[in-house]
């Protein structure tokens, strides 16, 4: 496999990680599985979501395999407000 972390660093996606070397080794020798949640609760995509569904893109296309997921149960991990998502506000 190719180094898909050397693109995604030279891409600009990368600012900092741990465990670099694990983290190369394991991304160059096998397929793996990875994570992105997606906060629906914006008025619109917004650039971090465009970001992060770049890097998914690049990973995929490297041979790993997505699962992105998006709604409800994403906004109430990812939100500690604890607003209610479906609700509109009555601003009256």
């Amino acid at each position: 496999m190719a180094d898909i972390l050397k693109e995604l660093e030279d891409r600009g996606y990368v600012e900092q990680l741990t465990h670099e070397n694990e983290l190369r080794n394991l991304l160059k020798k096998e397929s793996v599985r990875f994570y992105i949640g997606i906060d629906p609760t914006a008025d619109s995509l917004h650039i971090g979501h465009f970001v992060a569904l770049m890097v998914a893109s690049r990973l995929q296309k490297a041979g790993h395999r997505p699962i992105i997921l998006m709604g409800g149960g994403t906004a109430s991990i990812g939100d500690p407000s604890r607003k209610n998502r479906y609700e509109k506000n009555d601003v009256s």
